[in-house]
């Protein structure tokens, strides 16, 4: 028993010895680090990292520009609008245009734009007359409404080219002497209303005796022109004592009442 005694006390001793021992050792490696460390002999020195300068780009002097020098303009000093005025408006002033012997310039209208409007019969003579599709339709209406009254108006000459004109001025002069005569009778070419094919010369079917006279005005024809004419568009473009100095022709209308008819008459309106 006291053999196993110190036996047991033989292994603390031992045990003792053994941690001291290791107390020791640990003790000891941690002075010689700490003294490594504080020692500059045993430091790990980092070799210095290189530094790279750039060096500073040169710039370019300024390039010096010479510029113009601008005129100097004058100030213009501000003027200010005139004040408006009002002026009352007149009637506008007739158009003025270059008359042949008191007749006014007439150009041709589009044969395309004609149409028969009748026949002028005597004395088994027979001749179609046209006028302007305008005039045509309302001189057609016209003379049914006349012979409902007992009244048979004829168309005696419709629209007439400028060169079927010079023929009859010519005729004209001849009998007349002068062109300033003839002129008072027929238009001299380019200067008819016939041309417009808006004019028509009229005739009473019944009375032959009367055709392109004065003595037209006495007819039932003419009485029933000058009170109903208007209703359909027509007027008496030569009245007694007209402003264009044309002689009387009672037999003598012209179609006004379209847009287009007015425009072609504007010039034959009478001067105010």
């Amino acid at each position: 028993m006291r053999q196993s005694f110190l036996s047991s006390r033989s292994l603390r001793f031992m045990l003792i010895a053994v941690l001291s021992a290791g107390f020791i050792v640990f003790v000891g490696l941690g002075l010689e680090s700490k003294m490594a460390s504080s020692d500059p002999a045993t430091q790990v020195v980092q070799p210095p990292q290189p530094q790279f300068s750039v060096p500073p780009q040169r710039q370019s002097p300024p390039i010096a520009v010479t510029l113009p020098r601008e005129k100097s303009v004058p100030s213009v000093p501000t003027v200010p609008p005139p004040p408006a005025i009002i002026l009352s408006q007149p009637n506008p002033a007739p158009v003025t245009v270059k008359t042949a012997y008191g007749h006014l310039p007439y150009a041709e209208n589009d044969a395309i734009r004609l149409e028969v409007v009748g026949q002028y019969v005597r004395d088994g003579y027979a001749r179609d007359e046209r006028l302007d599709i305008e005039a045509a339709q309302a001189f057609r209406q016209m003379a049914k409404a006349a012979k409902a009254s007992g009244v048979l108006l004829m168309p005696l000459s419709g629209f007439r080219e400028v060169s079927v004109q010079a023929e009859l001025f010519a005729r004209q002069i001849e009998r007349k002497g002068s062109k300033e005569e003839a002129a008072k009778w027929s238009a001299p070419p380019g200067h008819s209303e016939h041309h417009t094919g808006y004019a028509i010369d009229i005739a009473d079917q019944q009375s032959p005796e009367s055709d392109l006279k004065i003595s037209f005005e006495a007819t039932r024809a003419y009485q029933w022109l000058a009170a109903n004419a208007v209703q359909y568009g027509f007027e008496l473009s030569f009245p007694p004592n007209n402003w264009q100095g044309v002689s009387y022709e009672p037999w003598h209308w012209r179609y006004v009442r379209s847009t287009r008819a007015l425009q072609v008459f504007a010039a034959a309106k009478r001067p105010q």
